[in-house]
């Protein structure tokens, strides 16, 4: 009896422990882009939120849009602002930008 309950406490570690890392390797949206980001972008890049529509938000999705900018550009314009976006520099440090581009603005590229 008593290996049974250890043998089923392990069991559940182990599925406990496998969902752990299948989230962490899920390509889901950084904290910084959720808090900054996703009111005009949505969660899902695709940028149809209501303010989105209406500033014309970019679609992180759209092929055309990602193989069009740099990362360095897209780092500038996070960073001072661009059109009707706001600048973040002020708000986010170099290395949190950085991985806004990088991670979540170039990880809507493989998703449609």
């Amino acid at each position: 009896m008593r290996k049974a309950r250890i043998l089923g406490g392990v069991i559940v570690a182990a599925l406990g422990a496998y969902g752990l890392t299948v989230y962490a390797q899920d390509k889901h949206p950084s904290d910084e882009f959720i808090q900054y980001c996703a009111k005009c972008h949505g969660e899902d890049g695709k940028a149809q939120t209501a303010r989105g529509k209406q500033l014309k938000a970019r679609d992180f999705t759209d092929q055309e849009f990602q193989s069009d900018e740099s990362d360095a550009d897209l780092i500038e314009s996070v960073t001072k602002g661009k059109d009707d976006m706001p600048p973040f520099g002020k708000k986010l440090s170099k290395e949190q930008i950085e991985s806004l581009v990088k991670n979540d603005v170039r990880g809507f590229a493989k998703k449609k």
